[in-house]
């Protein structure tokens, strides 16, 4: 199977204008799919059809149109800048497939997750060996039928168990999830001397000025931490607020919580029974607690809001991964920034001011994977800009023009010409070496 793949990602997909067509049959078969993928993340994970739609199927249409438009502009051959050691003659920059892509993707955006990554690797005019998480049956079976036009180019992994897999020779690998397994990956590609992307996750604050507008701020926080019951990899994890404005805008956050975040039959489920027992005795252990309402049947959580929150608590030593938001107040800027500092790089940061000096003060001192200024999560959403990680939280970055540049290796081909430069050769005089001193020196 997987030299059947390399062998197409050596012929078939060589010339970019064949890739098209390969992603041309792919936008075809998700749009014949639409409402069948929609329930189908409903079934497995309880989205909603309006964050389904806006999450997982909308972003991969927009990746698909993207290439189906860029792919041949983007793989042609570049020159580069004018450079006197090799002038008069030229050098190139091409892009070369790599060959078969190990693509593993996680539960909690199962199409988006699977999809993206997959589009990226073949527009770069590589094959593609993908592994889903079995964790989502309804949407894995059905990508059997959404890839089934271009299996000849990707093959969907059903059997196999990962340590199995990953027993096999990849050309790159590409794990979205957890740090443990990720470090397993990452380890088996350097076992084989072939690069890597890790996209994992971590604790992404959000830090909140005293000069913001609150309502609008609430709203947004809102959002970004409870899509997908907090089930996101760049979720705000915990809210950092200046101290005086702390009362008034829990009062916009509950306000928006009751008025848009108490339908259940909108939230997503907490997808393991393990998980689910774990966020019920945070919340049991806690005075602090506002809301978090719990539904054994559907293991739906609803927002849950501690007040009162530090950075010694126990839910601050990892990533949440669902509906419960820590609050923690501050007075002091630097003792804040330190404490963040002190936990392993966040995949995102979100910082809510209107002081633009403090802003980029702040997004200064801490590395972090990509964030939002006066908003969450909206980074991740505009495919001309890149997304990945930072330390702990990943490595590499894809979507657009990145993942393009991320599955092609780049060949610097120089190309002489009948005029060389003659200060390369013997005899090398005083007079070249004077001249190189006089532009070089």
């Amino acid at each position: 199977m997987i030299e059947n793949l390399r062998e197409k990602s050596q012929t078939v997909l060589l010339k970019p204008s064949i890739r098209v067509l390969y992603l041309r049959k792919l936008r075809d078969s998700v749009k014949n799919h639409r409402e069948e993928i929609i329930s189908a993340l409903k079934e497995d994970i309880g989205k909603s059809e309006y964050e389904a739609f806006m999450t997982e199927y909308a972003t991969v249409m927009q990746e698909l149109n993207f290439f189906i438009n860029n792919t041949v502009k983007l793989a042609r051959a570049k020159n580069t800048s004018f450079d006197l050691l090799t002038f008069p003659n030229k050098t190139e920059i091409r892009n070369r497939a790599f060959g078969v892509c190990l693509i593993i993707s996680p539960w909690n955006y199962p199409f988006n997750l699977s999809m993206i990554p997959v589009i990226d690797a073949i527009a770069a005019g590589n094959s593609v060996y993908l592994m889903m998480s079995r964790k989502n049956p309804k949407i894995r079976e059905l990508m059997k039928e959404i890839l089934n036009p271009v299996e000849d180019v990707v093959h969907l992994e059903n059997d196999r168990s990962y340590d199995d897999v990953l027993e096999e020779e990849f050309d790159f690998y590409f794990f979205t999830g957890s740090k443990n397994r990720g470090q397993a990956v990452y380890k088996k590609a350097a076992e084989n001397l072939k690069p890597c992307v890790l996209e994992l996750g971590g604790k992404s604050p959000c830090i909140v000025d005293k000069d913001v507008d609150l309502e609008d701020t609430a709203k947004k926080i809102c959002w970004a931490k409870f899509t997908n019951s907090g089930q996101t990899c760049v979720a705000v994890d915990y809210l950092v607020v200046e101290e005086s404005i702390k009362d008034r805008l829990m009062h916009y956050i509950l306000k928006e919580i009751d008025e848009n975040y108490s339908d259940i039959s909108e939230m997503s489920r907490i997808k393991t029974k393990a998980k689910y027992d774990q966020f019920r005795k945070i919340m049991r252990d806690r005075t602090d607690r506002i809301g978090g309402k719990y539904h054994d049947d559907e293991m739906i959580i609803e927002p849950c809001v501690f007040t009162d929150a530090t950075f010694n608590d126990e839910i601050m030593k990892d990533e949440i991964f669902g509906p419960l938001l820590p609050v923690i107040s501050y007075t002091d800027i630097d003792v804040m920034l330190m404490h963040i500092r002190r936990m392993d790089n966040p995949l995102a940061f979100y910082v809510f001011t209107k002081d633009k000096k403090l802003c980029d003060y702040i997004t200064n001192s801490v590395g972090f994977g990509g964030g939002c200024i006066n908003d969450c999560m909206m980074h991740i959403s505009n495919n001309k800009a890149p997304f990945g990680g930072f330390g702990n939280s990943g490595l590499g970055h894809y979507h657009g023009k990145w993942g393009f540049d991320t599955f092609s290796h780049k060949q610097s081909i120089y190309v002489s010409r009948k005029v060389d430069n003659p200060f390369r050769f013997k005899p090398f005089t005083d007079k070249k070496l004077n001249l190189m001193k006089k532009f070089l020196g």
